[in-house]
Protein backbone atom coordinates (compact mmCIF):
# COMPACT_ATOMS: atom_id res chain seq x y z
CA UNK A 1 0.00 0.00 0.00
CA UNK A 2 1.62 3.58 -0.49
CA UNK A 3 0.13 6.04 1.65
CA UNK A 4 1.85 8.37 -0.21
CA UNK A 5 -1.31 8.99 -2.53
CA UNK A 6 -3.03 10.58 0.77
CA UNK A 7 -1.15 13.41 0.07
CA UNK A 8 -3.83 14.32 -2.64
CA UNK A 9 -6.55 13.66 -1.12
CA UNK A 10 -8.05 17.51 -1.26
CA UNK A 11 -7.98 16.98 -5.43
CA UNK A 12 -10.72 14.51 -4.77
CA UNK A 13 -14.20 15.42 -5.36
CA UNK A 14 -17.23 13.09 -4.28
CA UNK A 15 -20.54 13.67 -5.47
CA UNK A 16 -23.34 12.21 -2.80
CA UNK A 17 -27.11 11.88 -3.17
CA UNK A 18 -29.64 10.48 -1.05
CA UNK A 19 -31.62 10.99 2.07
CA UNK A 20 -30.19 14.20 4.28
CA UNK A 21 -31.66 14.93 7.10
CA UNK A 22 -30.25 16.38 10.64
CA UNK A 23 -29.15 14.89 13.32
CA UNK A 24 -30.02 16.58 16.56
CA UNK A 25 -29.11 15.79 20.37
CA UNK A 26 -30.45 17.33 23.57
CA UNK A 27 -28.21 16.27 26.18
CA UNK A 28 -29.15 16.47 29.97
CA UNK A 29 -28.50 14.62 33.48
CA UNK A 30 -30.98 12.46 34.40
CA UNK A 31 -31.68 12.63 38.39
CA UNK A 32 -35.43 11.61 39.39
CA UNK A 33 -38.36 9.54 37.74
CA UNK A 34 -41.47 11.84 37.00
CA UNK A 35 -44.36 11.81 39.42
CA UNK A 36 -46.52 11.64 36.64
CA UNK A 37 -45.39 8.74 34.96
CA UNK A 38 -42.78 6.25 35.62
CA UNK A 39 -40.77 8.34 33.27
CA UNK A 40 -37.19 10.12 33.81
CA UNK A 41 -36.74 13.28 34.09
CA UNK A 42 -34.10 14.99 31.64
CA UNK A 43 -32.84 18.35 33.18
CA UNK A 44 -31.30 19.95 29.75
CA UNK A 45 -28.11 21.08 29.40
CA UNK A 46 -27.30 21.22 26.06
CA UNK A 47 -28.42 21.23 22.44
CA UNK A 48 -26.54 20.29 19.47
CA UNK A 49 -27.33 20.11 15.88
CA UNK A 50 -25.58 18.24 12.74
CA UNK A 51 -25.59 16.95 9.46
CA UNK A 52 -26.89 13.33 9.34
CA UNK A 53 -28.07 10.57 6.92
CA UNK A 54 -26.30 11.41 3.55
CA UNK A 55 -25.29 14.56 5.49
CA UNK A 56 -22.83 12.72 7.79
CA UNK A 57 -21.69 10.96 4.48
CA UNK A 58 -20.73 14.67 3.69
CA UNK A 59 -19.09 15.48 7.14
CA UNK A 60 -16.63 12.56 6.82
CA UNK A 61 -15.24 13.27 3.27
CA UNK A 62 -14.94 17.04 4.37
CA UNK A 63 -13.34 15.33 7.46
CA UNK A 64 -10.64 13.65 5.59
CA UNK A 65 -9.83 16.89 3.63
CA UNK A 66 -11.61 16.43 0.02
CA UNK A 67 -14.28 18.47 -1.93
CA UNK A 68 -18.01 17.55 -2.05
CA UNK A 69 -20.85 18.33 -4.84
CA UNK A 70 -24.21 17.97 -2.73
CA UNK A 71 -27.38 16.53 -4.63
CA UNK A 72 -30.82 16.15 -3.38
CA UNK A 73 -33.54 18.16 -2.04
CA UNK A 74 -34.97 19.11 1.48
CA UNK A 75 -37.59 21.06 2.68
CA UNK A 76 -37.67 24.67 2.06
CA UNK A 77 -38.06 25.35 6.16
CA UNK A 78 -35.89 26.22 8.98
CA UNK A 79 -34.17 22.87 9.64
CA UNK A 80 -33.77 22.81 5.56
CA UNK A 81 -32.16 26.46 5.90
CA UNK A 82 -30.13 24.77 8.98
CA UNK A 83 -28.50 22.31 6.44
CA UNK A 84 -27.62 25.22 3.29
CA UNK A 85 -25.82 27.04 6.04
CA UNK A 86 -24.04 23.84 6.99
CA UNK A 87 -23.08 23.47 3.51
CA UNK A 88 -21.92 27.20 3.23
CA UNK A 89 -19.47 27.10 6.07
CA UNK A 90 -17.78 23.77 4.86
CA UNK A 91 -17.62 25.02 1.06
CA UNK A 92 -19.85 22.62 -0.04
CA UNK A 93 -20.84 22.66 -4.12
CA UNK A 94 -24.58 23.05 -3.80
CA UNK A 95 -25.50 24.67 -7.02
CA UNK A 96 -27.49 21.43 -8.20
CA UNK A 97 -29.02 20.87 -4.49
CA UNK A 98 -32.50 21.99 -4.28
CA UNK A 99 -35.10 23.12 -1.57
CA UNK A 100 -38.74 22.68 -2.12
CA UNK A 101 -41.95 23.64 0.33
CA UNK A 102 -43.73 20.54 -0.57
CA UNK A 103 -40.60 18.77 1.14
CA UNK A 104 -40.27 18.17 5.29
CA UNK A 105 -36.81 18.20 6.08
CA UNK A 106 -35.73 14.97 8.64
CA UNK A 107 -34.77 15.83 11.81
CA UNK A 108 -34.02 13.11 14.30
CA UNK A 109 -33.72 13.58 17.74
CA UNK A 110 -31.69 12.00 20.21
CA UNK A 111 -32.18 12.48 23.80
CA UNK A 112 -29.03 11.60 25.89
CA UNK A 113 -27.86 11.34 29.75
CA UNK A 114 -24.03 10.55 30.61
CA UNK A 115 -23.24 9.80 26.97
CA UNK A 116 -26.24 7.09 26.95
CA UNK A 117 -28.73 7.30 24.20
CA UNK A 118 -32.52 6.58 25.87
CA UNK A 119 -34.87 8.34 23.58
CA UNK A 120 -35.25 9.09 19.57
CA UNK A 121 -37.88 11.18 17.93
CA UNK A 122 -38.25 11.28 14.61
CA UNK A 123 -39.70 13.91 11.85
CA UNK A 124 -40.14 12.49 8.52
CA UNK A 125 -41.98 12.18 5.30
CA UNK A 126 -41.31 9.24 3.64
CA UNK A 127 -41.89 9.73 0.05
CA UNK A 128 -39.94 10.65 -2.89
CA UNK A 129 -38.42 13.91 -4.12
CA UNK A 130 -40.70 16.18 -6.25
CA UNK A 131 -40.66 15.15 -9.87
CA UNK A 132 -39.68 18.59 -11.34
CA UNK A 133 -36.26 18.23 -9.33
CA UNK A 134 -35.11 14.75 -10.56
CA UNK A 135 -35.88 16.02 -13.65
CA UNK A 136 -33.82 18.92 -13.77
CA UNK A 137 -30.92 16.74 -12.53
CA UNK A 138 -31.33 14.66 -15.53
CA UNK A 139 -31.59 17.42 -17.48
CA UNK A 140 -28.02 18.98 -16.28
CA UNK A 141 -26.36 15.53 -15.65
CA UNK A 142 -22.89 16.70 -17.80
CA UNK A 143 -23.05 19.36 -15.36
CA UNK A 144 -23.86 17.61 -12.36
CA UNK A 145 -20.73 15.32 -12.92
CA UNK A 146 -18.68 17.73 -14.13
CA UNK A 147 -15.20 17.48 -11.75
CA UNK A 148 -16.02 14.63 -10.32
CA UNK A 149 -14.35 11.73 -9.26
CA UNK A 150 -16.59 9.03 -6.83
CA UNK A 151 -20.41 9.22 -6.52
CA UNK A 152 -21.86 8.28 -3.04
CA UNK A 153 -25.83 7.04 -3.17
CA UNK A 154 -26.93 7.30 0.51
CA UNK A 155 -29.92 5.78 1.09
CA UNK A 156 -31.77 5.70 3.97
CA UNK A 157 -35.30 4.65 2.67
CA UNK A 158 -36.42 7.98 3.79
CA UNK A 159 -37.93 7.97 -0.85
CA UNK A 160 -34.88 10.01 -2.05
CA UNK A 161 -33.35 6.91 -3.82
CA UNK A 162 -35.95 5.71 -6.34
CA UNK A 163 -35.14 3.02 -8.60
CA UNK A 164 -35.18 4.99 -12.07
CA UNK A 165 -33.51 8.29 -11.05
CA UNK A 166 -30.72 5.49 -9.19
CA UNK A 167 -30.49 3.69 -11.83
CA UNK A 168 -29.53 7.33 -13.81
CA UNK A 169 -26.90 8.18 -11.80
CA UNK A 170 -25.60 4.52 -11.64
CA UNK A 171 -25.29 4.39 -15.89
CA UNK A 172 -24.05 8.24 -15.91
CA UNK A 173 -21.66 7.30 -13.42
CA UNK A 174 -20.00 4.10 -15.47
CA UNK A 175 -20.22 6.21 -18.87
CA UNK A 176 -17.86 8.11 -16.96
CA UNK A 177 -15.64 5.76 -15.62
CA UNK A 178 -16.45 6.83 -11.97
CA UNK A 179 -16.82 4.18 -8.93
CA UNK A 180 -20.39 4.30 -7.17
CA UNK A 181 -20.19 3.36 -3.95
CA UNK A 182 -24.13 3.00 -2.35
CA UNK A 183 -24.90 2.43 1.30
CA UNK A 184 -28.63 0.31 0.73
CA UNK A 185 -31.32 -0.06 2.79
CA UNK A 186 -34.84 -2.00 2.35
CA UNK A 187 -35.47 -5.31 0.31
CA UNK A 188 -35.52 -3.73 -2.99
CA UNK A 189 -32.13 -4.20 -4.17
CA UNK A 190 -32.26 -4.00 -7.92
CA UNK A 191 -32.28 -0.17 -7.79
CA UNK A 192 -28.75 -0.55 -6.98
CA UNK A 193 -27.89 -2.93 -9.61
CA UNK A 194 -24.48 -1.86 -11.64
CA UNK A 195 -23.25 -0.41 -8.75
CA UNK A 196 -19.13 -0.88 -8.14
CA UNK A 197 -19.54 -1.15 -4.42
CA UNK A 198 -22.31 -2.12 -2.33
CA UNK A 199 -21.69 -1.21 1.75
CA UNK A 200 -24.44 -3.16 3.35
CA UNK A 201 -24.55 -4.43 7.05
CA UNK A 202 -25.72 -7.57 8.80
CA UNK A 203 -28.97 -6.73 9.52
CA UNK A 204 -29.91 -4.80 5.76
CA UNK A 205 -28.37 -8.20 4.42
CA UNK A 206 -30.80 -10.04 5.97
CA UNK A 207 -33.29 -7.41 5.54
CA UNK A 208 -32.79 -7.83 1.62
CA UNK A 209 -32.50 -12.05 2.16
CA UNK A 210 -36.18 -11.64 3.91
CA UNK A 211 -34.42 -14.38 6.33
CA UNK A 212 -31.60 -13.96 9.08
CA UNK A 213 -28.19 -15.72 8.10
CA UNK A 214 -27.59 -18.56 10.61
CA UNK A 215 -23.93 -19.44 9.88
CA UNK A 216 -20.56 -18.52 8.35
CA UNK A 217 -20.95 -20.65 5.34
CA UNK A 218 -24.55 -19.57 4.88
CA UNK A 219 -23.09 -16.04 4.84
CA UNK A 220 -20.56 -16.65 1.88
CA UNK A 221 -23.45 -18.16 0.13
CA UNK A 222 -25.48 -14.97 0.73
CA UNK A 223 -22.92 -12.51 0.24
CA UNK A 224 -22.21 -14.09 -3.69
CA UNK A 225 -25.97 -14.16 -3.92
CA UNK A 226 -26.38 -10.55 -3.46
CA UNK A 227 -23.27 -9.54 -5.53
CA UNK A 228 -24.31 -11.61 -8.10
CA UNK A 229 -28.42 -10.48 -7.97
CA UNK A 230 -27.13 -6.46 -8.07
CA UNK A 231 -24.40 -7.18 -10.23
CA UNK A 232 -21.70 -5.51 -8.52
CA UNK A 233 -18.25 -5.18 -8.59
CA UNK A 234 -17.65 -5.29 -4.66
CA UNK A 235 -19.87 -6.48 -1.41
CA UNK A 236 -18.24 -4.44 1.60
CA UNK A 237 -20.17 -6.36 3.96
CA UNK A 238 -19.70 -4.66 7.24
CA UNK A 239 -20.05 -7.11 10.34
CA UNK A 240 -19.83 -4.41 13.73
CA UNK A 241 -17.15 -5.92 15.91
CA UNK A 242 -16.49 -8.58 13.19
CA UNK A 243 -14.81 -5.67 10.77
CA UNK A 244 -15.73 -6.01 7.03
CA UNK A 245 -16.20 -9.14 4.88
CA UNK A 246 -15.12 -8.24 1.25
CA UNK A 247 -17.02 -10.45 -1.90
CA UNK A 248 -15.36 -10.12 -5.17
CA UNK A 249 -15.39 -12.31 -8.25
CA UNK A 250 -15.09 -15.94 -6.60
CA UNK A 251 -13.42 -14.69 -3.34
CA UNK A 252 -14.92 -13.85 0.27
CA UNK A 253 -11.65 -11.98 2.08
CA UNK A 254 -12.19 -11.05 6.13
CA UNK A 255 -10.87 -7.88 7.35
CA UNK A 256 -10.93 -7.41 11.79
CA UNK A 257 -12.19 -4.90 13.15
CA UNK A 258 -9.71 -2.42 15.43
CA UNK A 259 -11.60 -0.74 17.43
CA UNK A 260 -10.79 -1.07 21.54
CA UNK A 261 -12.57 1.38 23.15
CA UNK A 262 -16.26 1.26 21.57
CA UNK A 263 -18.11 4.52 22.80
CA UNK A 264 -20.82 4.70 20.72
CA UNK A 265 -21.58 2.67 17.22
CA UNK A 266 -23.40 6.16 15.41
CA UNK A 267 -22.77 6.59 12.10
CA UNK A 268 -20.23 3.99 11.45
CA UNK A 269 -20.98 3.02 8.33
CA UNK A 270 -21.27 6.72 6.74
CA UNK A 271 -17.61 6.77 7.85
CA UNK A 272 -17.13 3.49 5.57
CA UNK A 273 -18.65 4.64 2.86
CA UNK A 274 -17.04 7.68 3.14
CA UNK A 275 -13.67 6.32 3.36
CA UNK A 276 -13.91 4.46 0.51
CA UNK A 277 -15.58 6.96 -1.72
CA UNK A 278 -12.69 9.32 -1.00
CA UNK A 279 -9.96 7.05 -1.39
CA UNK A 280 -10.40 5.00 -3.63
CA UNK A 281 -10.06 7.26 -6.99
CA UNK A 282 -6.38 7.57 -5.21
CA UNK A 283 -5.15 4.37 -6.55
CA UNK A 284 -5.99 2.11 -3.32
CA UNK A 285 -7.05 -1.48 -3.91
CA UNK A 286 -10.30 -3.19 -2.82
CA UNK A 287 -8.50 -4.86 -0.01
CA UNK A 288 -6.66 -1.54 1.21
CA UNK A 289 -9.61 0.21 0.83
CA UNK A 290 -11.00 -2.14 3.71
CA UNK A 291 -8.15 -2.12 5.50
CA UNK A 292 -8.33 1.62 5.61
CA UNK A 293 -12.21 1.46 6.73
CA UNK A 294 -11.80 -0.68 9.45
CA UNK A 295 -9.11 2.57 10.86
CA UNK A 296 -11.42 4.95 10.18
CA UNK A 297 -14.36 3.21 11.78
CA UNK A 298 -12.37 2.26 15.02
CA UNK A 299 -11.77 5.88 15.62
CA UNK A 300 -15.49 7.33 15.03
CA UNK A 301 -17.09 4.70 17.05
CA UNK A 302 -14.46 5.84 20.17
CA UNK A 303 -16.35 9.05 19.83
CA UNK A 304 -19.80 9.67 21.51
CA UNK A 305 -22.54 10.91 18.48
CA UNK A 306 -22.22 10.56 14.82
CA UNK A 307 -18.59 11.13 14.58
CA UNK A 308 -15.80 11.86 11.69
CA UNK A 309 -12.42 10.57 11.08
CA UNK A 310 -9.69 12.83 10.49
CA UNK A 311 -6.77 12.37 8.06
CA UNK A 312 -4.19 13.32 10.99
CA UNK A 313 -6.72 10.68 13.17
CA UNK A 314 -5.97 7.96 10.16
CA UNK A 315 -2.16 8.15 10.01
CA UNK A 316 -2.44 7.96 14.10
CA UNK A 317 -4.72 4.97 14.26
CA UNK A 318 -2.41 3.22 11.23
CA UNK A 319 1.03 4.30 13.65
CA UNK A 320 -0.30 2.82 16.29
CA UNK A 321 -1.83 -0.22 14.77
CA UNK A 322 1.35 -1.20 12.54
CA UNK A 323 -1.51 -2.69 10.17
CA UNK A 324 0.76 -1.63 6.94
CA UNK A 325 4.19 -1.48 8.61
CA UNK A 326 5.79 -3.17 5.26
CA UNK A 327 5.67 0.16 3.24
CA UNK A 328 7.46 1.41 -0.53
CA UNK A 329 10.19 3.95 -0.03
CA UNK A 330 7.82 6.39 -1.32
CA UNK A 331 5.33 5.76 1.49
CA UNK A 332 8.49 5.59 3.78
CA UNK A 333 9.25 9.29 2.83
CA UNK A 334 5.53 10.75 3.44
CA UNK A 335 5.47 8.95 6.54
CA UNK A 336 8.91 10.36 8.11
CA UNK A 337 7.93 13.88 7.40
CA UNK A 338 4.91 13.86 8.70
CA UNK A 339 6.68 12.47 12.00
CA UNK A 340 9.12 14.28 12.46
CA UNK A 341 6.96 17.37 11.65
CA UNK A 342 5.04 16.14 14.74
CA UNK A 343 8.21 16.24 16.34
CA UNK A 344 8.82 11.96 16.81
CA UNK A 345 12.28 10.59 16.43
CA UNK A 346 12.96 8.51 13.53
CA UNK A 347 15.05 5.51 14.38
CA UNK A 348 16.34 3.66 11.72
CA UNK A 349 18.17 0.19 10.94
CA UNK A 350 19.08 -2.34 8.16
CA UNK A 351 20.34 -5.98 7.75
CA UNK A 352 19.66 -9.29 6.44
CA UNK A 353 17.67 -10.54 9.64
CA UNK A 354 18.69 -14.19 8.11
CA UNK A 355 17.22 -16.82 10.97
CA UNK A 356 16.41 -14.16 13.56
CA UNK A 357 17.52 -14.59 16.52
CA UNK A 358 18.09 -13.31 20.25
CA UNK A 359 20.59 -10.72 18.83
CA UNK A 360 18.50 -8.99 16.45
CA UNK A 361 15.58 -8.39 19.01
CA UNK A 362 18.28 -7.30 20.77
CA UNK A 363 19.63 -4.74 18.82
CA UNK A 364 15.92 -3.57 17.68
CA UNK A 365 14.83 -3.42 21.02
CA UNK A 366 17.78 -1.02 21.81
CA UNK A 367 17.17 0.83 18.38
CA UNK A 368 13.69 1.24 19.32
CA UNK A 369 14.95 3.03 22.54
CA UNK A 370 16.96 5.72 21.12
CA UNK A 371 13.48 7.17 19.84
CA UNK A 372 9.57 7.33 18.83
CA UNK A 373 9.36 5.46 15.85
CA UNK A 374 11.69 2.15 14.16
CA UNK A 375 12.01 1.70 10.90
CA UNK A 376 13.83 -1.42 9.68
CA UNK A 377 14.59 -1.81 6.40
CA UNK A 378 15.46 -5.76 4.94
CA UNK A 379 18.17 -6.68 2.48
CA UNK A 380 16.32 -8.27 -0.47
CA UNK A 381 17.11 -12.17 -1.30
CA UNK A 382 19.09 -10.58 -4.25
CA UNK A 383 20.89 -8.70 -2.17
CA UNK A 384 21.85 -11.27 0.72
CA UNK A 385 23.18 -13.01 -2.47
CA UNK A 386 25.21 -10.34 -3.49
CA UNK A 387 26.93 -9.58 0.11
CA UNK A 388 26.66 -13.35 1.72
CA UNK A 389 27.18 -15.45 -1.45
CA UNK A 390 24.86 -17.89 -3.16
CA UNK A 391 24.14 -19.91 -0.27
CA UNK A 392 22.29 -17.54 1.54
CA UNK A 393 19.57 -16.54 2.85
CA UNK A 394 18.31 -19.04 4.73
CA UNK A 395 15.34 -17.45 4.70
CA UNK A 396 13.68 -16.22 2.15
CA UNK A 397 12.89 -12.10 2.24
CA UNK A 398 9.07 -12.47 2.30
CA UNK A 399 9.36 -15.04 5.75
CA UNK A 400 11.72 -12.43 6.78
CA UNK A 401 9.92 -9.32 6.75
CA UNK A 402 6.76 -11.19 8.07
CA UNK A 403 8.43 -12.18 11.05
CA UNK A 404 9.86 -8.61 11.77
CA UNK A 405 6.64 -7.07 11.20
CA UNK A 406 5.14 -8.77 13.76
CA UNK A 407 7.65 -7.72 16.50
CA UNK A 408 6.29 -5.15 18.56
CA UNK A 409 8.82 -3.23 18.31
CA UNK A 410 8.85 -2.57 14.84
CA UNK A 411 6.87 0.05 13.43
CA UNK A 412 7.52 -0.12 9.15
CA UNK A 413 9.48 -2.20 7.48
CA UNK A 414 10.97 -1.66 4.01
CA UNK A 415 12.25 -3.99 1.03
CA UNK A 416 16.24 -2.88 0.72
CA UNK A 417 17.29 -3.89 -3.02
CA UNK A 418 20.14 -2.31 -2.84
CA UNK A 419 23.73 -3.51 -0.65
CA UNK A 420 23.74 -0.51 1.37
CA UNK A 421 21.30 1.56 2.87
CA UNK A 422 22.54 4.83 1.40
CA UNK A 423 19.69 5.22 -0.90
CA UNK A 424 16.86 4.93 1.62
CA UNK A 425 18.54 6.93 3.86
CA UNK A 426 19.18 9.52 1.38
CA UNK A 427 15.48 9.93 0.74
CA UNK A 428 13.70 9.46 4.19
CA UNK A 429 16.20 10.90 6.26
CA UNK A 430 15.59 9.84 9.87
CA UNK A 431 17.01 11.51 12.46
CA UNK A 432 18.92 8.48 13.92
CA UNK A 433 20.28 5.31 11.93
CA UNK A 434 21.65 2.64 14.13
CA UNK A 435 24.39 0.17 13.22
CA UNK A 436 26.62 -2.77 15.35
CA UNK A 437 30.03 -1.90 17.10
CA UNK A 438 31.25 -3.76 14.70
CA UNK A 439 30.84 -0.95 12.13
CA UNK A 440 33.01 1.81 14.45
CA UNK A 441 36.27 3.17 12.91
CA UNK A 442 35.15 1.54 9.33
CA UNK A 443 34.04 3.47 6.58
CA UNK A 444 30.19 4.02 7.00
CA UNK A 445 29.03 4.66 3.58
CA UNK A 446 25.63 6.57 4.86
CA UNK A 447 27.74 8.80 7.49
CA UNK A 448 27.90 12.12 5.13
CA UNK A 449 24.33 11.66 3.70
CA UNK A 450 22.79 11.57 7.58
CA UNK A 451 25.77 14.38 8.39
CA UNK A 452 24.59 16.37 5.54
CA UNK A 453 20.48 17.17 7.03
CA UNK A 454 22.25 16.88 11.10
CA UNK A 455 20.75 13.05 11.39
CA UNK A 456 23.42 10.82 13.29
CA UNK A 457 24.72 7.41 13.85
CA UNK A 458 24.63 5.64 16.92
CA UNK A 459 27.12 2.32 17.24
CA UNK A 460 24.76 -0.24 19.49
CA UNK A 461 26.90 -2.89 21.74
CA UNK A 462 26.97 -6.29 19.80
CA UNK A 463 25.12 -9.86 21.85
CA UNK A 464 27.95 -11.77 22.13
CA UNK A 465 27.54 -15.53 21.15
CA UNK A 466 24.56 -14.76 18.44
CA UNK A 467 24.83 -14.49 14.64
CA UNK A 468 23.53 -16.33 11.85
CA UNK A 469 26.17 -17.71 10.79
CA UNK A 470 27.19 -19.34 14.23
CA UNK A 471 23.49 -20.91 13.97
CA UNK A 472 24.01 -22.52 10.61
CA UNK A 473 27.91 -23.42 11.57
CA UNK A 474 26.01 -25.78 14.98
CA UNK A 475 23.65 -27.01 12.73
CA UNK A 476 26.09 -27.85 10.31
CA UNK A 477 27.62 -29.69 12.77
CA UNK A 478 25.07 -31.49 14.97
CA UNK A 479 23.54 -32.58 11.83
CA UNK A 480 25.82 -32.40 8.68
CA UNK A 481 26.76 -36.09 8.64
CA UNK A 482 23.17 -37.40 8.68
CA UNK A 483 22.76 -36.52 4.67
Amino acid sequence: MDLKQLKKINEIKVLVFGDYMIDSYINGDVRRISPEAPVPVVEIKTRTKKLGGAGNVINNIISFGAKVKAIGCIGDDENGHFIKEEFNKMNIDDAFFGMDKNVCTIVKTRITAKKQQFLRLDEEQKKSLPKEYYDYISENLNNVFEGVNSLVISDYAKGAVNEDFCQLLIEKAKSLNIAVIIDPKGTVYKKYKGATVLTPNLKELNDYLQYEVQSDSALTEAGFKLREDCEIEYLALTRSEKGISLFSKGSREDFPALAKDVIDVTGAGDTVVASIATLMPLGFSMPDLCKLANQTASVVVSKFGAATCTLDELMATIEDTGEFKLISLDTAKYIVEDLKNKGKTVVFTNGCFDLIHAGHLYSFKYAKSLGDVLIVAVNSDASVKKNKGDLRPIINQDDRIKMICELECVDYVILMEDSNPVNIIKNIKPNISVKGEDWKNKNVPEQKILESYGGKIEFIPLYQGKSTTNIIEKILKAYGSNE
